[in-house]
């Protein structure tokens, strides 16, 4: 189903107009009628010649009202533009023009009415006047039908102009990534909360677990509407009213997206190709704050230009923005930039969730160029280099492509092997991929943070290999496949759950060398009951541990690696007798002291050699 959206100044007649083509006044609130001015946004719905029902959004026109317009037109296919015969092209009806031209809206109709109330010769003058003004804009081609909301002249022409318009236009994106942003949030007595937007980009069904962001609350779809009929899946492209469970009214607001869980992230920074209207006074400059509209959704926005200090009117350029709050938005979205009551930009958000960029980066602005107008290859490669590693799912969900378009792209470049899979050739939504690069780079990284490690503390056996994984943030299931191709490869070695450069042999002093010396000498004879607190230099500590020849165990507890063993040979020979003991029965049967055994059997709990049950320790092999 597609979406006509109004636009036009104020009092040109399009509120009077969607009710001569569809027989429904679409001013809801008794201010509008008592005033005869639309406020806030209104709905209708018709049925054209060729029998296809659609959808109608009137937008108010006064300019104290574009907020309310701009949270309507976003999800339209087609552009009616209103201009009345009797005042020609007005303030708002180039602002909304602009407007449509910055959603780059490439389909539209202009409805020229009241044009009862001219002769021919003024109406041939402002069709002029119009297509003049629609020349340098996403409309430049867009039919002119006079008309009359009153006489109804010229209707019937309207109605096969807009189906012939529609005729044109291609399938409604479904890339089974439903959204409905919210235009309204309301309570009907014996139903409860109620939602209307324009769905978008997929289906919604009856009984839908969703949700709703950026706010992160979660509900279940009870009933849904479209053009006042219950329906059981709400087609993309439909106006459509969701009656959900599990949330109140008062907790929604129109810029909220409903959502299906799990893939849609609210962001406060989006890169963009920016667009500044052809009739502003003055440039654009670099960290302006304006008010930003993307779906239904208003946030204050900075604009961080990424090429130059200023942006001429009529001119392109990449920038991030940067948002006072979280919105809920896509790549490919399209937006505007408002300051006070005037337009000053717009364009379309390539990347949700960028990292902050330097400016005038010329390998950055290549990227961002890919992203914009890039094949599913391109695009999947290039989000790739931007955010990776990164799990599939993540990163399909950020392409906003559909999935068996990027399952193929995928594919392809596994084949060519500009991407890898960090997995076990068991790839799903949980495997991470990085970019040939990005794995090449990933393992100089992981030797750099071993060096620095050991350069820092030469007497250490490495760094934990969890240690490591959390300074690279992978995944365990990704680490283990990096970690064993390091192996592999002599880029590292391993030892006692460490990771060192290969062949490495750390130079002793000869003080350090009588430390040690004396330490394994004194543990040697005191056995199963040795001091807690060894004096001895800590890094010398973790080098005796490294090289497994002393334990360390709680409480400041070190055994030599021989007693450790034996401790444990006689605890396994105690449980294999009598299946559970004590901590006191195994105490005396290694004889040692009691914060020694404690010690002793926290660390062998802690290595799943034993298991304790109440009081008792059992094997856990047994």
């Amino acid at each position: 189903m597609f979406v006509i959206g109004t636009a036009g100044h104020v009092d040109h007649g399009k509120s009077t107009l969607v009710q001569a083509l569809s027989g429904i006044d679409p001013d809801r609130w008794e201010e509008e009628k008592a005033r005869g001015l639309t406020i806030d946004l209104g709905f209708a719905w018709t049925t054209l010649p060729s029998g296809r029902e659609v959808s109608i959004v009137d937008v108010p026109g006064h300019e104290r009202f574009i907020k309310n317009m701009l949270a309507g037109v976003g999800g339209i296919n087609l552009a009616l533009l209103v201009v009345a015969a009797d005042e020609g092209v007005m303030p708002q009806t180039r602002e909304h023009l602009d407007i449509l031209d910055l959603l780059d809206l490439q389909h539209g109709v202009v409805a020229l009415t009241k044009c009862d109330l001219v002769d021919d010769e003024w109406l041939e003058l402002v069709e002029d006047d119009v297509r003049e003004l629609l020349a340098e804009t996403s409309l430049a081609d867009a039919p002119i039908v006079p008309c009359s909301g009153i006489s109804g002249d010229g209707l019937e022409l309207l109605r096969e102009t807009l189906d012939a318009a529609l005729d044109s236009l291609g399938e409604v994106s479904n890339i089974d990534r439903p959204r409905l942003p919210i235009d309204r949030a309301f309570s009907i007595s014996g139903f409860g909360t109620v939602v209307t937007g324009t769905l978008i980009d997929g289906p919604l069904e009856l009984g839908d677990s969703v949700v709703v962001e950026p706010a992160g609350i979660t509900a279940r779809i009870r009933g849904l509407q479209s053009h006042e009929q219950s329906i059981e899946t709400a087609e993309p492209g439909a106006r459509t009213a969701a009656n959900l469970g599990g949330v109140a009214a008062s907790e929604l607001r129109r810029g909220m997206v409903l959502t299906a869980p799990g893939w849609l992230h609210a962001t406060q920074a989006v890169d963009v190709r920016l667009r500044v209207v052809a009739r502003l006074p003055r440039p654009l400059r670099h960290n302006t704050t304006l008010t930003l509209h993307v779906g239904a959704a208003e946030v204050e926005a900075r604009v961080r230009l990424l090429e130059g200090d200023a942006l001429e009117p009529g001119e392109r350029s990449w920038a991030q923005l940067r948002l006072a709050e979280p919105v809920a938005a896509a790549r490919g979205d399209h937006f505007v930039l408002r300051s006070g009551d005037a337009t000053l930009a717009g364009g379309r958000i390539v990347d949700t969730r960028p990292r902050r960029h330097h400016r005038n980066e010329a390998s950055t602005l290549e990227a961002l160029q890919r992203l914009l107008d890039g094949s599913p290859d391109d695009t999947l490669l290039t989000m790739l280099q931007r955010h990776e590693p990164i799990a599939w799912s993540a990163l399909r969900d950020r392409l906003q492509l559909a999935d068996a378009a990027a399952e193929a792209a995928l594919q392809r470049q596994l084949e060519a092997g500009a991407v890898v899979a960090l997995d076990d050739g068991q790839r799903g939504d949980s495997t991470t991929l990085a970019t040939d690069a990005g794995y090449a780079a990933l393992q100089q990284r992981s030797r750099r943070i071993v060096a620095d490690a050991v350069e820092r503390q030469p007497l250490s056996g490495g760094i934990p290999r969890e240690d490591l994984r959390s300074r690279l943030n992978l995944p365990p299931r990704a680490f283990a496949v990096l970690e064993r191709q390091l192996l592999d490869t002599e880029t590292l070695a391993s030892s006692e759950g460490m990771l060192d450069l290969p062949n490495r042999t750390p130079e002793l002093s000869d003080e350090a060398q009588s430390q040690i010396e004396s330490l394994l000498a004194r543990l040697r004879e005191q056995g199963v009951r040795p001091d807690t607190v060894p004096d001895i230099d800590p890094p010398l500590l973790q080098y005796l541990e490294s090289r497994g020849e002393i334990v360390r165990l709680n409480q400041g507890v070190v055994l030599l690696r021989s007693v450790y063993n034996e401790m444990v040979a006689q605890t396994r020979a105690l449980l294999t007798e009598t299946e559970r003991a004590t901590l006191a029965e195994i105490r005396d049967q290694i004889g040692t002291s009691r914060k020694i055994a404690q010690a002793f059997l926290e660390d062998t709990d802690r290595r799943r050699i034993t298991r304790r049950i109440g009081d008792h320790r059992i094997l856990r092999d047994g």
